[in-house]
């Protein structure tokens, strides 16, 4: 089922009507008689489950597996207290009962490693047995066996927020779900399971994942214009630019010199637009149940360094790989040759966990390198106990600071986007080969030239997600000068998000008319 998709909006409108009908229901009552959350846990598991019943196994196997050996590893290390004592946790540390501490830290490591050994290893066998089979049988000419798995949607956001409650209940900083079913809504909750973000449990539950909403407590608005900005960055942007860098690939053996260079642009923001835009999507549908869920990007494309690219591209999995790998590793509290291989390391593993290709694994690598290029000036003179000046920042460097870190980046998103190395190699071969005449037009190719006049379409939708940005970011001092400054506000998000609601379907409709309406999100292999 896709967020795009007839079968969703059924879905989403059920789940919305039943969640305020029974928060009503508890508010007449005066108690919870069911849960709202109970009406989540249902749509978000016909949500997973709509495709292929048998995620629904996979998911169920490896949350079962998280879901008790954290109740294991913290079997009576907390204890129940009445909320008249604490009124936010339900349980605190006691270590009554625990007879040696040294021995009983053991014993949760032991439990902990385990469980995610065991997770891990469904993701590796389902998801990197058969590009690894593969691999071997290419370079040592053997015939491993590969096998025809059944890869769940979204197993790699999902596994790893399970790696992470393991872990935060090993080192006693989450206290262990009791409930199942809870704990299954966690792992599956049907806006963010697919491409995240990748939020801990503690988070969620703060954001109000298990809590009891009302009906008029949400900006309903405010999520609606967030679900309008997601379709138009989906819609009229990425599916319209997927069309021309689809077509440019499918004829790279014709295609050369600037042409080229203009596709990796053409992707760069579609990739962003396409991710980005799911989010915003994601984020809106949460609000419509009162759930403020985290944000995932912070206008990466102005970064001035890989290292800021990285703090505002995929937070959530930037975060999650410096808690639960590079920081493990000893992050940069180690000699300069370590600090580099586990840079190294993470984002070995950061490519790996994107796809199970070696496109992945050299685009992962890449950026390693460019983060040690990049901070290696500075590790040094940490060591050395040099603390560089303030200086004032240059304008002029700032800019091509900004310019440089979008070529790197864009280059690299060729990797991200080639099927193979080979691939990847020919595309960057034939954009250097700017005297070799083209004897392809991507803007005349005729199985897309009917789309043409969308990129102008295209091209609008992203001059005015800028504007937007702009107004919204200097949104106090603009508005101070202005009368009445709730209600513009107001009427002017309403018209925005109705224009965007209805250029979303325009756009969609049209698309799929003459058979490009692709939907699905690139995110969704991951």
């Amino acid at each position: 089922m896709n967020l795009l998709s007839t079968e969703f909006l059924i879905l989403l409108a059920i789940a919305f009507v039943l969640f305020y009908l029974i928060g009503l229901l508890n508010k007449l009552f005066k108690k919870v008689i069911i849960p709202q959350w109970s009406i989540l846990l249902i749509a978000s598991l016909v949500f997973y489950g709509f495709v292929n019943p048998i995620y629904l196994i996979y998911l169920g196997v490896s949350s079962l597996f998280s879901y008790a050996f954290a109740l294991m590893v913290q079997h009576k290390l907390f204890k129940k207290i009445s909320s008249a004592n604490c009124s936010n946790d339900e349980f605190v540390y006691s270590p009554v009962k625990v007879d040696d501490h040294l021995s009983r830290r053991v014993y949760e490591n032991i439990l902990t490693t385990m469980v995610i050994l065991i997770n891990v290893g469904i993701l590796a066998v389902l998801k990197y047995y058969n590009f690894f089979a593969g691999s071997v049988n290419s370079i040592f000419h053997v015939s491993a066996p590969t096998f025809n798995f059944i890869i769940p949607l979204g197993i790699s956001f999902y596994t790893f927020s399970l790696i992470a409650y393991n872990v935060d209940c090993c080192k006693r900083v989450t206290i262990a779900e009791k409930n199942p079913l809870k704990f299954l809504l966690f792992v599956s909750y049907f806006p963010k399971i697919l491409q995240g973000p990748i939020s801990s449990y503690d988070k969620l539950k703060e954001d109000g994942l298990f809590a009891e909403h009302g009906f008029k407590d949400n900006d309903y608005l405010k999520s609606f214009f967030r679900i309008s900005v997601g379709l138009i960055k989906k819609i009229a942007i990425a599916n319209v630019l997927n069309l021309y860098v689809n077509a440019a690939y499918a004829n790279l053996e014709n295609y050369y010199g600037v042409g080229l260079l203009l596709v990796s642009l053409l992707y760069t923001i579609q990739l962003y637009c396409d991710f980005s835009g799911f989010l915003d999507i994601t984020i809106g549908i949460s609000g419509l149940f009162g759930i403020k869920l985290e944000e995932n990007f912070s206008i990466p494309y102005i970064s001035a360094s890989i290292q800021e690219f990285w703090r505002r591209w995929h937070i959530t999995l930037g975060t999650w790989l410096k808690k639960y790998i590079y920081i493990p590793l000893g992050g940069n509290r180690v000699p300069i040759w370590r600090w580099v291989i586990n840079i190294l390391i993470v984002w070995l593993v950061s490519g790996i966990w994107h796809g199970a290709n070696w496109t992945f694994i050299v685009w992962g690598l890449f950026h390693g390198i460019l983060l040690v290029i990049n901070g290696l000036p500075k590790q040094i003179q940490k060591r050395k106990g040099i603390t560089p000046p303030e200086r004032k920042r240059n304008p002029i460097l700032f800019v091509l600071s900004v310019i440089g870190t979008f070529i790197l980046v864009n280059f690299s998103w060729v990797l991200f986007r080639s099927d193979n190395i080979t691939q990847a190699g020919r595309f960057f071969v034939h954009m250097i080969k700017v005297w070799v005449p083209n004897q392809y037009s991507l803007f005349s190719d005729t199985s897309i030239s009917s789309a043409n006049w969308l990129l102008i379409i295209s091209s609008i939708s992203i001059v005015t997600l800028i504007g937007i940005r702009a107004i919204i970011h200097y949104q106090t001092s603009l508005l101070s000068k202005i009368k009445y400054q709730k209600t513009v506000s107001y009427i002017s998000t309403f018209a925005i998000t109705v224009i965007f609601f209805s250029i979303s379907i325009f756009v969609f409709l049209y698309l799929n008319s003459i058979g490009g309406g692709e939907s699905s999100f690139i995110y969704f292999d991951f």
